[in-house]
């Protein structure tokens, strides 16, 4: 479609009036909160009143102004392919509240000749007085926005201070009272009460878990029973050990530490830095025990040594369970068995005979792979004879330039030689980087304060430092993120690769399966296909080493 500039006064049909985007957004904050009619009312008389047309709208709703990944984007994108001249919000703080985001995503719709307009605020952005309009609405909309996050703040360490959890509401095996106003003038606090009946499910939960029950026995044992937690669902395993790790129930409190050195997280993200560092501190809660000192200790010790062997099949019957991947969705796969009948006419089962993708055999959401289990342990073994060559050559290709090169071998014995080490090491040269970058911004803020530099130099200088400040955090989150085995070299797996290469029928299967666990990202089975010349290709597997990109899905469907 071709964009035709009109002129002010145009009053034809909508067809030939410009194509603009409606966006609509509703905050999280309840104070925030403005109706989707009310917004999509005043977009569209703002059309109206401007000979400008809706071709699309977009809503996003419920959803914070700090994050770009929104519906938003689309519109974006709908410009930047020229099908609409420009987005138009009910006000400029819908498009968003967060800095980094607001600077780029303008700076994407600018470099493609596309506009942002307010509904509700008369700026001409296409003068500098209008353009400067825009941007005090935005620093006002980021300021409304931290200071919104400043009272929750206050909130939290407000309810911490009472031995309350920071979020209230209710928690599953207490009936929650909230703080109220009696019709005496009374205030009564809020506290936690142990449910009847449901206490004594949650004590028998903890002491099961103590001793040794797993989370997916508990999990199944909730539904049989019929218990739900509070939204009304069924539980699933990772809710209901999100909920027994809290500690609740035991009088604790779970709280990320506010020294905590962990970096901040990513300003146009959906998760606040809690969220995604593992450090916490258990504080004693105002609530009623449920569960006694002595039961709590136990759980977690019970709960670590569980945590400290392979994860997604603790007792593994076969060397690749949870290693196959779809090559369709990327998702998980199962072991399959299956039957045939020999000699007189006797049923021979065999277990694990395939994997089987997940989410086929689940929902039929993908139209999955089936492998049989010695094609993908074939090609497991296939690719480590590969690997263990070429590690070898390279090692000595290595070896024979470190002999001419005394100084280079030097400096290698310098560097750290473990994958933790190496890990580590990043990880200092990350943060040390966020330090050089936050003193850089202070001294320009200093020097524009003092009028040692013009304004105009400082936000070009702090737009690049904030740029950059983002990256490294974003890295530094990912490496926090990393496990040490992401962050070997080839050689390291050496050693590996030769055990299992040279005993795989002797090691037992749990061994094999820990050692494939550190070396490999999976196994990503592809299913049968059809040549060009109507010719049938077999299933086939692709093992994908740690220090390897995994490959892109193919596609649900079939003809995806």
């Amino acid at each position: 479609m071709t964009i035709t500039q009109t002129p002010a006064t145009f009053q034809g049909p909508r067809g030939l009036r410009e194509p603009w985007v409606g966006y609509i957004r509703v905050s999280t904050y309840y104070e925030d909160k403005i109706s989707p009619d009310i917004q999509r009312a005043a977009i569209k008389a703002w059309a109206d009143r401007t000979n400008r047309h809706i071709v699309e709208w977009i809503e996003d709703l419920d959803i914070s102004g700090r994050t770009f990944k929104r519906k938003v984007m689309t519109g974006i994108k709908i410009v930047e392919e020229r099908r609409a001249r420009g987005i138009a919000v009910w006000r400029y703080s819908r498009f968003g509240r967060s800095r980094h985001g607001n600077a780029m995503n303008l700076a994407r719709l600018e470099q493609v000749g596309g506009r942002l307009e307010s509904a509700t605020e008369a700026a001409d952005t296409t003068t500098a007085f209008g353009r400067l309009q825009m941007g005090m609405a935005f620093k006002f909309a980021e300021f409304e926005s931290d200071r919104i996050g400043e009272q929750w703040a206050e909130t939290r360490e407000h309810r911490r201070t009472h031995g309350l959890p920071a979020t209230g509401g209710q928690r599953w095996g207490y009936i929650w009272h909230r703080r109220h106003l009696d019709e005496k003038g009374v205030i009564h606090p809020e506290w936690y009460e142990p449910a009847e009946d449901l206490d004594l499910v949650a004590l028998d939960l903890y002491e099961r878990a103590a001793e040794g029950e797993p989370m997916g026995s508990l999990t199944k044992w909730l539904g049989r029973k019929g218990f739900v937690g509070t939204r009304g669902a069924p539980w699933n395993q990772t809710g209901i050990t999100r909920y027994m790790d809290s500690g609740f129930p035991a009088g604790w409190l779970r709280y990320h530490p506010d020294d905590c050195d962990c970096p901040p997280a990513d300003p146009d993200g959906n998760s606040h830095r809690a969220a995604l560092c593992k450090k916490k501190v258990f504080m004693p809660g105002a609530q009623e025990l449920i569960v006694k000192e002595d039961v709590w200790e136990e759980y977690q010790r019970k709960r670590k040594l569980a945590q400290s062997r392979p994860s997604n099949n603790r007792t593994p019957a076969y060397p690749l369970s949870g290693l196959v991947v779809c090559a369709r969705c990327a998702g998980a796969t199962q072991a399959g068995g299956s039957a045939t009948y020999g000699a007189g006419k006797v049923l021979i089962r065999k277990n694990g005979y395939v994997f089987r993708c997940s989410a086929h055999k689940d929902n039929a959401t993908c139209d999955g792979v089936y492998i049989r289990q010695t094609v993908a342990e074939d090609a497991v073994l296939d690719r480590l004879r590969e690997w263990a060559a070429e590690i070898e050559a390279e090692a000595a290709k290595l070896a024979a330039e470190e002999a001419t090169n005394p100084q280079k071998a030097k400096e290698k014995e310098k560097e750290p030689t473990t994958p933790a080490a190496r890990l580590e090491a990043a990880r200092k040269r990350h943060r040390k980087r966020l330090e050089e970058i936050q003193a850089e911004l202070d001294r320009q803020t200093s020097l524009v304060g003092r009028g040692i530099i013009p304004e105009d130099s400082y936000i070009r200088e702090r737009d690049r430092l904030t740029l950059e400040q983002t990256s490294v955090t974003t890295e530094l989150a990912a490496l926090d993120a990393t496990t040490e085995t992401h962050a070997a070299n080839k050689a390291d797996y050496l050693p590996v690769i030769r055990g299992l290469v040279d005993r795989w029928k002797i090691t037992p299967v749990e061994t094999r399966r820990s050692l494939l666990r550190t070396l490999l990202r999976g196994v990503w089975a592809y299913p049968q296909s059809t040549g060009p010349k109507a010719e049938k290709a077999e299933p086939y597997a692709v093992p994908v080493a740690m220090w390897e990109e995994p490959p892109t899905p193919i596609g649900r469907r079939a003809a995806a």
